[in-house]
């Protein structure tokens, strides 16, 4: 594995583990270590990975605002004339975790 490619993989890694995706960037950052790479590089590309990572998920956080009250799905029957929602079922996992939060 080359270098460049060993760095952006730990970078990759580290950015969408500091997102919502589950992901194990240290798993990647201890077999590098075992690899005999810079232990001060790599600190430094999982480091911003992280941080950039982060700065994701505040952007995502800022921007959720807007969709407050829209619908995911329509309610309205379809052609088949079954009525889909995926808001009803999503709203008994969000509301009491926005009571939580004290977003309500």
């Amino acid at each position: 594995m080359t270098d460049l490619a060993a760095y952006a993989g730990l970078f990759l890694a580290a950015l969408l583990a500091a997102t919502i995706l589950p992901m194990q960037s240290e798993a990647v950052l201890v077999g590098l270590l075992l690899a005999d790479y810079s232990p001060w590089l790599l600190i430094a590309v999982a480091s911003v990975g992280n941080v950039l990572g982060s700065v994701i998920n505040w952007l995502l956080g800022r921007g959720i605002e807007r969709f407050r009250g829209q619908r995911v799905v329509s309610d309205e029957p379809s052609a088949t004339g079954a009525r889909a929602s995926v808001v009803s079922p999503l709203r008994k996992v969000v509301a009491p975790a926005e009571l939580a939060a004290g977003c309500r």
